[in-house]
C-alpha cells in the first residue's frame, strides 16, 4: 500500500496556501515533496507554507522546504512562510534559516504583506 499525506492547498488572492503536515520528518517529508511537486511545477507567483498545523520539523522537512522554495523562486516566484509554533520556530532560527525565509506570524499578515509584493 502507498503512503501518502493530504495537503491542504487552496489559492487565496493569487497565492498558493499550503497547510503543512503534523509532523513534517523523515517519513512525511518524501511524500510533501511527492504531492508539491505538481503544484509548484505551474510556477506559482506566491506560495505560503502555513505552519500553524505542524506540531514537529526535522532536518528532512527543512531540506525538502528548501528544495521547494528553490525551485518556486528560480521560477520567479516568492515564498513565506506562517505561523510557526516554538518548536519549529527554534528549529529555524537554531539552524539560520530565519534568514533565508521570510517568515510571519501569521497567515491573515503574510497574505497580506505577500500580495503588497513585500
Amino acid at each position: 500500500m502507498e503512503r501518502h499525506v493530504v495537503l491542504e492547498i487552496a489559492e487565496i488572492d493569487g497565492t498558493t496556501v499550503v497547510m503543512m503536515t503534523r509532523r513534517f520528518d523523515a517519513d512525511s517529508a518524501p511524500l510533501v515533496e511527492k504531492e508539491l511537486e505538481p503544484v509548484i511545477g505551474q510556477h506559482p507567483g506566491r506560495v505560503l507554507f502555513d505552519f500553524s498545523g505542524t506540531d514537529y520539523i526535522s532536518s528532512a522537512g527543512v531540506r525538502v522546504l528548501l528544495k521547494l522554495t528553490r525551485a518556486v523562486t528560480e521560477a520567479g516566484g516568492i515564498v513565506a512562510l506562517a505561523s510557526l509554533n516554538r518548536h519549529v520556530d527554534y528549529v529555524f532560527e537554531v539552524t539560520g534559516f530565519t534568514k533565508i525565509f521570510t517568515i510571519y506570524p501569521s497567515r491573515e499578515k503574510a497574505l497580506k504583506k505577500m500580495k503588497k509584493g513585500k
